[in-house]
């Protein structure tokens, strides 16, 4: 496939506190919780694509305090939320919600504090990608007793009507504009094996589905915590465990690091072994879960506000691993 034009740097956001607040907007809604106690301050989050967040401090300790922006439906919210507490409850580190409310009429929730950073490219080694792998297993078991379901709003449909929107971008009839014909023309045609010859019947619960470097925290070196759960959904393990090695198996110039994934898949099968059909459909969950993040990321680069604040990721990688997957040997000889 030909490589979808712009910088290869543009992988995250510059600024992600859209709505600004006030000590008085955020007094209020602790004032939902007096044991808080009082609140000393408090500072806007950059990092992040989605949400607001701010850091909290109050006498009782740190806490993140995340708005849900429009990217966010309302009523999944309650989802989100009950498969954090389900998660924090089972032992797994990740923010625990405390408090729910609205801030300016959007949806609100304080949640505890994590320590540590998010994972670097430097910081991915055979070792780490051990640890994801038990971790994520983990999330796996215990997801599968969460009793809570959601349909996966990142799937075919989504892809699809992302996909047509850029063709029908593409074949503007406006000459003023570079009009990259049939630029999602490809993606479509895949679409459509994967939609012919997606499995069924495998192993299903809930999944992140977002478990990128940056949404896993470390501390000396060590896992410590999961951030971001508002892609979770009920679908495929074995398709989260897919996205988890499109994210972390390969390297900065998108070459695949078998030693990585042997360890992010021992990690992973020391807690939860997959089934001989979950193996015989990896080839083809890892191609969907390429294609998923070239679908929206090809879309956000191409209808991106330059009035936005948060910079597009650019699809190139992942166009790049789609092409592997089509091609890749058996990931179990």
């Amino acid at each position: 496939h030909r490589p979808f034009c712009g910088h290869p740097s543009d992988k995250r956001g510059i600024m992600a506190v859209y709505t600004p607040l006030t000590h008085d907007d955020i007094a209020g809604f602790l004032a939902g919780m007096p044991a808080l106690g009082n609140m000393m301050e408090f500072t806007g989050i950059l990092q992040g694509i989605d949400n607001t967040n701010y850091k909290i401090t109050t006498e009782t300790g740190p806490y993140i305090l995340t708005l849900f922006e429009q990217r966010v439906n309302p009523g999944d919210i309650p989802y989100f939320l009950g498969l954090m507490y389900h998660m924090s409850a089972q032992g797994i580190i990740c923010p625990n919600p405390l408090l729910r409310g609205q801030i300016h009429k959007k949806p609100a929730a304080l949640f505890s504090f994590l320590d540590g950073r998010g994972v670097e490219p430097a910081d991915i080694t055979p070792a780490l990608c051990y640890e994801l792998g038990t971790l994520l297993a983990r999330m796996h078991v215990i997801g599968q007793s969460f009793s809570a379901t959601r349909t996966n709003s990142m799937s075919f449909d989504a892809w699809e009507a992302r996909l047509r929107r850029v063709n029908d971008h593409s074949t503007s009839k406006d000459t003023r504009k570079s009009t990259r014909k049939d630029t999602a023309t490809p993606f479509l045609e895949e679409l459509d094996f994967l939609k012919t010859h997606w499995p069924h019947n495998l192993p299903t619960g809930a999944i992140h589905a977002d478990l990128f470097p940056d949404n896993v925290f470390i501390q000396n070196a060590h896992i410590c915590g999961v951030i971001d759960f508002y892609f979770a959904a009920t679908d495929y393990l074995a398709y989260d465990l897919a996205i988890v090695m499109n994210a972390w198996c390969f390297d900065t110039q998108i070459t695949f690091c078998p030693d990585r994934w042997r360890s992010l898949l021992s990690g992973y099968e020391s807690v939860r072994p997959l089934t001989p059909a979950e193996q015989s459909a990896y080839p083809l969950l890892c191609r969907g879960a390429a294609l998923r993040f070239v679908a929206s990321r090809l879309h956000d680069f191409v209808f991106h506000d330059p009035s936005h604040l948060v910079t597009p990721k650019n699809p190139n990688d992942y166009i790049t691993l789609l092409d592997f997957h089509r091609h890749a040997p058996s990931f179990f000889a």
